[in-house]
């Protein structure tokens, strides 16, 4: 294969074929600069200045550029230094691989007075859609005795992979109370940096070193390829991502669950209800277990299924999963249901239960009802306190002193005649007659109450003139 290149190379070169023979590649001395090694060949081409190195990602292109003083006739040519692989001569690609392609682009020299033989060219070599094997150094030579050469090298970037040796499955399971480590292997150009953090919370909860002394901390994000949890418990379960970056994006990611299994633990926030009959109960259990639990509630050792008046609902939660809900529902609560239930989970870690009962409270009369019943006593009291009222105030109003009367009797011929009068002064005298005139009054005693007055009113006059004249 070698031979074959030499040959090809022979014909390109025709007349310093017979310089480039194994001389090309074979020395350090050989890729040096040629009219630094001599100088008193004024004629030969030189180097404007070097090659330099080139840095670029994988997939984009890199460009190797090599300036010649006075070029002339002469070719240059481009080899790949690891393999030895001829890739051009002059403006001819070799290689078969269409990612290669030399362009040469001539540029008069600054001082524009000097010759046309003082004039630069310039040679680059193309490559394209960068391949992680084009990493390495090209050399740039001339066809000229001795021969001229000098290098440039890419270095192609790579983003950032994460390896499947060497990184956790996607799920680990430990037993709460042990250490867990979780693992991630990443590759790329530059050496990525890895990062663990969690996928819903974003921070990671990190234990004490089995020292009871050192609180449980937080932390946003945990660097290494290793991530070492400590006594792990239920809070740190949960899906972590291994974030690995670099200069070249983009950034990759894997993501481990961590899975902590423990047995199951069963709470009742009410362990006595109490409602009226004919009305909606929930009886509500809190459920703490991983893996999940089969859940059962049952009264006097019969199971409860869902249907008719009875509802069965489990709920869990949206970030903890471990925990569940689950809540019986008993509508238009009768007789029979009262007493105790039990609810229970299971699994392969364990079994637990907890029991809470269920007691009727008598309902409360209507409050519509006992404020009419109220309303009609009041009424009715008020009513006979109104009767009362007005007898008393009658009374009161007959035995005030205002309306008291003063009795007098005048004897004046054989007559006998009783006066009645004002007199707030007088005092009160009681006269069972006039009382019960008062209290049944009627018609007749009215007429005759008349009469009288009328029949004594001239005999009234007479002994009042009289009484009057010895006063």
């Amino acid at each position: 294969m070698r031979v074959a290149r030499l040959l090809l190379c022979y014909v390109l070169l025709e007349d310093y074929s017979t310089n480039l023979g194994g001389a090309a590649i074979t020395s350090d001395a050989a890729r040096q600069d040629a009219s630094a090694t001599n100088p008193t060949l004024p004629d030969l081409p030189s180097f404007v200045q070097p090659i330099g190195n080139v840095t670029a990602a994988i997939g984009k292109e890199a460009i190797l550029p090599c300036t010649i003083r006075k070029l002339g006739n002469h070719k240059v040519g481009w080899i790949r230094v690891e393999d030895k692989t001829i890739l051009s001569m002059g403006q001819r690609t070799v290689t078969h691989s269409p990612r290669f392609l030399v362009t040469l682009e001539n540029a008069k020299s600054k001082n524009q007075s000097r010759s046309r033989e003082e004039e630069e060219a310039t040679s680059r070599l193309h490559i394209r859609q960068l391949r992680e094997a084009d990493r390495g150094c090209y050399m740039c030579q001339l066809n000229t005795k001795p021969m001229l050469s000098q290098l440039g090298c890419v270095d192609v970037l790579v983003p950032p992979d994460i390896l499947s040796t060497g990184t956790s499955e996607g799920e680990v399971s430990v037993l709460e109370g042990e250490n867990a480590t979780l693992s991630c292997k990443a590759s790329g150009r530059p050496s990525p940096r890895v990062l663990w953090r969690r996928e819903k919370s974003g921070s990671i909860l990190m234990r004490g070193l089995h020292d009871p002394l050192i609180p449980d901390f937080i932390v946003d994000n945990q660097s290494g390829e290793r991530l070492e949890l400590t006594k792990v418990d239920r809070r740190q379960m949960g899906a972590y991502l291994c974030i690995a970056k670099n200069e070249v994006p983009p950034a990759v990611s894997k993501r481990v669950y961590l899975r902590v299994n423990f047995p199951p633990s069963v709470k009742v926030p009410n362990q006595l209800l109490s409602s009226p009959l004919d009305t909606d109960v929930s009886l509500i259990c809190l459920i703490e277990a991983y893996p999940k639990t089969i859940n059962l509630w049952t009264r006097k050792e019969q199971v409860i299924m869902s249907g008719g008046r009875y509802e069965i609902d489990e709920r869990g939660h949206p970030d903890e999963e471990w925990k569940t809900t689950s809540e019986l529902k008993i509508r238009r609560l009768e007789k029979t249901d009262l007493g105790e239930y039990t609810c229970s989970a299971s699994s392969s870690m364990g079994k637990a239960n907890a029991t809470l009962r269920v007691h009727e409270i008598e309902r409360a009369t209507s409050p519509t009802r006992t404020t009419s019943a109220s309303w009609n006593k009041l009424s009715k009291g008020r009513s006979k306190f109104a009767q009362v009222t007005t007898i008393n105030r009658i009374s009161h109003q007959m035995s005030t002193p205002a309306m008291q009367k003063s009795t007098a009797r005048i004897v004046y011929s054989k007559h006998v005649t009783t006066s009645t009068t004002v007199d707030p002064r007088a005092p009160f005298i009681k006269d069972k007659n006039l009382f019960k005139s008062r209290e049944t009054p009627n018609v007749r005693s009215c007429a005759n109450a008349r009469g009288l007055t009328a029949g004594f009113a001239p005999v009234y006059a007479l002994p009042l003139l009289f009484f009057l004249a010895l006063r």
